[in-house]
């Protein structure tokens, strides 16, 4: 999917310019890049138990999870697959960081696809004149029971300073929605002071103006209660994303982040509340877009957070399943000859692609 030309459609400039006062930390940058990393995996073709079984292997050099160092080390809790339109997500345990992390898959197939596409809005159960996209909340619908078992298991079977909720792209709407279970009243109940923390990336919006406000209360909530530092909230929008631009905001949709963070050229911005529902940002001594035109994303940034290419991680595990046939042996040289040459393809057909991109935008 060209997302590129969904953001030129469909995306608004922000009339807030950004500058160097508003980038973000290293250590924010750092983190959000090694919890990326979870966000990214959950769409793995490969099932989840193979993944997190094979992490060695596949974090390799030309392997599908070449520079996913983060997730080495980590143990499944639960892999979870979907009773509406066969969504995925898992939950993991970090002995490095002792975080439950829960991740939730973006769209991976056309039945996610096409429940992307119901933009009614569904009443949610707290009521209070809250709604939310009927696609999503049927998806969130056939992972909820699951999930919560999952975090209360992992809660149960291991030591947690920290309980992690990730997603990109759909996963991140979802991710919305279960952090509004976990805070909300509810069946689970957390551990009282253990710290929460929301990472969402290239999120579309998920609610109304009335769920988003609920969201909002619950945040405060939940800090009063248990700290301030107890609830971090990073939902990042990246330039040329169009998907944090759906559904359109004419629709009665919001997002729900207060104050999300901007990725444009390899660094994150933060950007002021009054501007949270618009995706695209000038940044001054960036050249406008100039830069961006000689980085290699034809299909616009949706698939490129962290600096890293999830097309060619997709790309890579459709090869590997091919050659592996399920056999052991010499399919490994096999694989690393079709890396190397149709990677150099790939890269020859985004470079033609970009020069048709500048010719006609």
């Amino acid at each position: 999917m060209n997302f590129r030309w969904i953001s030129r459609v469909m995306a608004t400039y922000s009339p807030h310019t950004l500058s160097h006062t508003d980038v973000a930390s290293a250590d924010i940058s750092l983190e959000l890049s090694e919890l990326g990393q979870f966000a990214e995996t959950a769409h793995s073709s490969f099932p989840t138990e193979f993944l997190f079984k094979n992490l060695d292997l596949l974090t390799k050099v030309d392997y599908p999870l070449e520079g996913y160092d983060a997730l080495k080390g980590s143990v499944l809790v639960s892999a979870i697959r979907g009773k509406v339109a066969d969504l995925g997500a898992y939950v993991a345990y970090r002995p490095c960081t002792k975080q439950l992390v829960v991740s939730i898959s973006g769209t991976s197939n056309v039945g996610q696809a096409l429940q992307d596409l119901r933009t009614s809005k569904h009443e949610h159960p707290i009521g209070r004149g809250c709604a939310v996209h009927t696609g999503f909340w049927k998806m969130y619908q056939g992972i909820e029971p699951e999930v919560i078992s999952a975090i209360e298991k992992g809660l149960h079977d291991h030591e947690v300073s920290e309980l992690v909720v990730t997603g990109h792209s759909l996963g991140g709407a979802l991710s919305y929605l279960l952090a509004i279970d976990l805070l909300a009243p509810s069946d689970l109940e957390l551990p009282l002071g253990l710290p929460l923390k929301l990472a969402v990336f290239g999120s579309p919006r998920c609610g109304n103006a009335q769920m988003s406000q609920l969201w909002r209360e619950l945040v405060d909530n939940y800090r009063t209660k248990n700290g301030k530092e107890s609830l971090k909230e990073y939902s990042v929008k990246a330039y040329n994303d169009g998907v944090p631009s759906l559904p359109p905001k004419s629709f009665g949709f919001r997002h729900f982040a207060p104050d999300p963070l901007y990725l444009m050229q390899g660094r994150l911005y933060h950007t002021p509340s009054s501007e949270s529902e618009f995706c695209l940002f000038h940044v001054l001594g960036e050249e406008d877009e100039e830069k961006d035109r000689i980085r290699p994303y034809p299909l616009g940034g949706h698939n490129y957070y962290n600096l890293r290419d999830m097309e060619r991680m997709a790309r890579r595990m459709e090869w590997m399943e091919d050659l592996r046939g399920g056999n052991e042996g010499p399919w490994e040289d096999q694989y690393r000859a079709k890396v190397a040459k149709m990677e150099r393809g790939e890269e020859v057909k985004a470079e033609k692609t970009q020069a048709l991109t500048e010719k006609y935008l």
